[in-house]
């Protein structure tokens, strides 16, 4: 979800972000036990391919960060991630 979208929601009373499964469970935020998220991708990237600058071609983790705090959850296979 972009920014605008959320903007939007935000706007119509809407919680803001999404719930999650992976891998059949909900996640839910170690920190603040919050249950709404906002997906976005992150570059996994390793020291030899910043030397190289070569960032883009690396493989990449979908990422949950969480509403209310702000905790980020990394998971490395997409395919197990739904929203419910």
């Amino acid at each position: 979800m972009g920014f605008f979208p959320e903007l939007k929601k935000a706007a119509s009373d809407k919680p803001a972000g999404e719930s999650y499964k992976v891998a059949g469970i909900q996640v839910t935020c170690p920190h603040c036990k919050g249950t709404r998220f906002f997906e976005q991708e992150a570059l996994l990237d390793s020291r030899d391919m910043s030397i190289l600058n070569i960032e883009w071609a690396g493989d990449s983790a979908t990422t949950l960060i969480c509403t209310r705090c702000g905790h980020v959850e990394w998971f490395a296979d997409d395919k197990l991630i739904e929203r419910i």
